[in-house]
């Protein structure tokens, strides 16, 4: 049975897929991808610290009665 699916999977022409991705598809829209999702990031745990910094600071003044930056 193994060998049937082989042989089946053999006939397959992609050749046409491959053809539409790579002309649908250009390396400086790759590249403004990738730079989005650095940015992405980059803002992401620029983020994650500031709340974090934020919560930490809040929790000191409830805890100990005083605010330090």
């Amino acid at each position: 049975m193994e060998n049937v699916v082989v042989e089946g999977m053999a006939g397959l022409d992609f050749s046409a897929v491959i053809t539409a991705l790579t002309s649908a598809v250009t390396p400086a829209q790759i590249i403004t991808l990738i730079a989005g999702l650095i940015s992405f990031g980059i803002v992401y745990v620029f983020m994650w610290f500031g709340i974090r910094k934020i919560v930490k600071i809040f929790r000191s003044a409830v805890m100990g009665g005083r605010i330090t930056v």
